[in-house]
């Protein structure tokens, strides 16, 4: 059954929220499948959550996430240090803080990551399931 009222997460109000504005403590499927949905954004959670660290500024994350670009099968052209770093800076980065994943300090250029076992699960059972020619 639909939710007819126009006050679930679909509805104009909700549009912009993070999970936790919205008062869930867990990120909700359709948020956790939108964060996992780029290849670079896959590998920022992926670093994040096996990195002994929970901050980390934007050139070394875009380093680590060309990295794993350059070892699978995507353009080469895409997976350049820059190239990944412009990416996270304009597009990715901005996602999945509005997401709730990540924090992300546009001025400092800096990340901070507590941790979202959901993204990370799923993120891992991506990689499991992708055959890393195709990331």
């Amino acid at each position: 059954m639909s939710d007819q009222s126009g006050d679930g997460p679909d509805s104009e109000q909700w549009q912009g929220m993070t999970p936790q504005d919205r008062g869930f403590t867990t990120p909700i499927a359709d948020d956790v499948f939108e964060a996992l949905a780029d290849w670079r954004r896959r590998a920022v959670c992926r670093h994040l959550s096996t990195a002994d660290q929970c901050a980390v500024d934007v050139r070394t994350l875009a380093v680590a996430v060309s990295s794993r670009g350059q070892s699978s099968s995507v353009p080469d052209a895409e997976a350049t240090v820059d190239a990944v770093e412009t990416e996270l800076l304009e597009t990715h980065l901005p996602k999945l803080h509005d997401l709730g994943v990540l924090d992300f300090d546009e001025r400092s250029e800096t990340v901070r990551y507590w941790g979202s076992p959901t993204v990370e699960k799923w993120a891992e059972h991506a990689d499991a399931v992708t055959d890393h020619n195709e990331f």
